[in-house]
């Protein structure tokens, strides 16, 4: 499978320093390919479909929103490699802080239509 808002990099940083290393190239790959699939879902555009064509600035927002919600996948993998519970759901809480802020940003009418894209149908 492609991947194409974010790397497994991207992810890995967001995810800690403490992230499992069992977690495969594919693994990466799926968390990302979901987080792709969440954003569209909460947004109702296709992103991944519109990418080649957006600004730099908006392709960082949506680079911040799929490795903030593929950490969350990659951090629920295994919590045993946190040195607490405390820090793994600490970086959760920050990580769907981020995606949250970037969904009310690229779901607003003004900036769908500044993109050059449109809603999916419901």
């Amino acid at each position: 499978m492609v991947v194409t808002l974010c790397t497994s990099g991207s992810v890995k940083l967001a995810a800690g320093s403490n992230v499992s290393t069992a977690l495969t190239d594919n693994d990466y790959t799926l968390f990302i390919n979901q987080a792709e699939g969440d954003i569209i879902a909460d947004t109702r555009v296709n992103y991944v479909s519109a990418y080649s064509a957006m600004s730099a600035d908006y392709k960082k927002i949506l680079e911040g929103a799929c490795a903030a919600k593929a950490a969350i996948k990659a951090v629920r993998y295994a919590m045993s490699g946190y040195s607490k519970i405390g820090e793994a759901i600490s970086i959760i809480n920050v990580c769907l802080d981020e995606y949250d802020r970037a969904i009310a940003v690229l779901k607003k009418a003004e900036v769908v239509e500044a993109l050059g894209v449109s809603y999916l149908n419901p």
